[in-house]
């Protein structure tokens, strides 16, 4: 038998990624894992699943129509908080732009579900598009980020304050409640401090500072950007613009239309309820798994005392309408906004150029510092 010859064993493992093995298995893994404790933990609902299938196909068409209804507006209320955020920084992006980049966004977000992340990196490709540099265009996306997110917090800090005192009559633990409204106020005030610091510190990114100074130096420039956000996104709640309800519109009325399907199975419990299912099970919409949002929505109804027999028929179709009603204006929007981008690099007249959002509020001056007066919240 031929004996091994060590030196050409050491070559082998030398040769040998651990580090690129165990990446390209760690999927697979998890994937089977998730897959074994799903059978696992579901194969004596298999029946409450397809009987909540079948009464989503029998749903009343009355009820269907009315969350059609309501899904239509709080997608208008999205295009029109993007018109007025993107519109003033890029005035070549109007109402017909920020539709396309919402419903193309969408199209790129069912491809990526991950938080929305698909839709952010196709939002922020067309602020690029319209002439906005890469940091002015990170700085207007996270100004809307801010105000789109400051209502979604402020719902939970609200339904879980009210459920955990008490003031509504529930069947869910006040501990959820609780610990739901107590990390979104937490979150409201570590933006707003962020905003804060960065108005009371110099300007020392403009020179490359920061970024010389390594991993911390990143760390420091992102907070010093996010803080510049929030500060655009408090100037644009100065500015009092209509179109800032829109951010109202489309949390709200997109949980009306789980409240409307609540009702079409049974009948919705407590609108804080409601409300507090809502935005916390969107919280899981962060994992990217399939039904993420579906499961976490329906656990909360669950707990807080809504029967599985009318909960998983009502997020199922709540649902299909969000995932579903969107998809014809996705796959329509993604040629139009080509068409609009290739628009704008056809024209050769010579646009305004594109402002910051600071640039463009009253009360600042053209670099984006506040001015001696400002004008107060309103």
């Amino acid at each position: 038998m031929p004996t091994s010859d060590p030196r050409a064993l050491d070559f082998a493992l030398s040769g040998l990624d651990v580090r690129a093995l165990a990446r390209r298995s760690a999927l697979p893994a998890v994937l089977a894992i998730a897959a074994v404790t799903a059978v696992v933990l579901l194969q004596s609902h298999v029946h409450v699943l397809a009987d909540s299938i079948r009464r989503v196909l029998d749903l009343d068409p009355s009820w269907a129509l009315a969350a059609l209804v309501l899904e239509c507006l709080s997608l208008a209320g999205y295009v029109a908080l993007l018109w007025l955020v993107a519109g003033r920084a890029a005035p070549t992006i109007g109402a017909r732009e920020s539709a396309q980049i919402t419903f193309a966004g969408a199209a790129a977000t069912r491809l990526l579900p991950t938080a929305g992340a698909g839709g952010l990196a196709l939002a922020l490709w067309a602020l690029r598009q319209a002439g906005l540099r890469p940091r002015a265009a990170t700085r207007t996306l996270l100004a809307f980020l801010v105000v789109l997110y400051s209502v979604f917090l402020a719902a939970i800090v609200l339904a879980g304050t009210v459920l955990s005192l008490g003031l509504v009559a529930n069947h869910g633990p006040r501990e959820l409640s609780a610990v739901a409204a107590i990390g979104a106020a937490f979150g409201i005030l570590a933006c707003l401090a962020i905003g804060s610091r960065r108005r009371e510190e110099p300007d020392a990114d403009a020179s490359g500072e920061l970024q010389r100074r390594g991993y911390r130096g990143r760390i420091s420039a992102s907070a010093r950007l996010l803080g510049d956000a929030v500060g655009d996104a408090l100037g644009l709640l100065r500015t009092g613009d209509a179109r800032l309800a829109g951010a109202i519109a489309y949390w709200m009325l997109d949980a009306a239309v789980l409240w409307a399907m609540l009702h079409a199975f049974g009948s919705a419990p407590a609108l804080p309820v409601v409300v507090l299912a809502y935005f916390v099970g969107q919280v899981a919409n962060t994992l990217p798994l399939p039904g993420s949002v579906s499961g976490g929505i329906g656990g909360v109804l669950i707990a807080f005392g809504v029967s599985s027999g009318v909960a998983l028929p009502a997020v199922l179709a709540y649902r299909t309408v969000a995932v579903w009603l969107p998809t014809p204006a996705a796959i329509a929007a993604v040629p139009a906004l080509r068409a609009t981008i290739a628009r704008w690099r056809r024209d050769t007249r010579a646009p305004e150029r594109p402002r910051s959002i600071t640039e463009s509020m009253p009360g600042r001056d053209p670099v984006g510092n506040l001015a001696p007066v400002v004008v107060g919240v309103h």
